[in-house]
């Protein structure tokens, strides 16, 4: 499988848990931003290839959140991808054909982004 992307970034989890015990009051005042959010920002690594999008959290995010799960999204599901702007870094969004979205934030999304579309199926087929 060739990785045509590879960015360290944060990606927007809507079901990530900070574990117990972990943090004391930071990690409640975590949690409690979270639920006002709607979500967490997570750090790891996406890479995006021919065929998918994967995000993997790092190995400090996985050891701190309950059951943090991995990202895999078909090229196939995606119906688009754009940036917004964000403080320090652009959010790259990925709008899925269900009406759903992965969104992860990274310097330079806006050429992140543009070069994620270009890598869609239905980019291709209209080259």
């Amino acid at each position: 499988m060739t990785i045509f992307i590879k960015k360290l970034c944060n990606a927007f989890i809507t079901d990530a848990v900070v574990k117990r015990g972990i943090g004391g009051v930071a990690g409640r005042q975590v949690e409690a931003i979270g639920t006002m959010m709607g979500g967490l920002w997570v750090g790891g690594t996406v890479t995006v290839s021919a065929d998918a999008i994967d995000w993997i959290p790092n190995i400090m995010n996985k050891a701190v959140h309950d059951n943090l799960q991995s990202v895999h999204i078909s090229l196939r599901e995606v119906r688009a991808v754009r940036r917004e702007f964000g403080i320090l870094t652009g959010i790259v969004v990925v709008e899925l054909e269900d009406g759903g979205e992965f969104r992860f934030r990274c310097f330079n999304a806006r050429s992140v982004a543009e070069n994620m579309s270009d890598l869609l199926p239905s980019q291709m087929l209209s080259a």
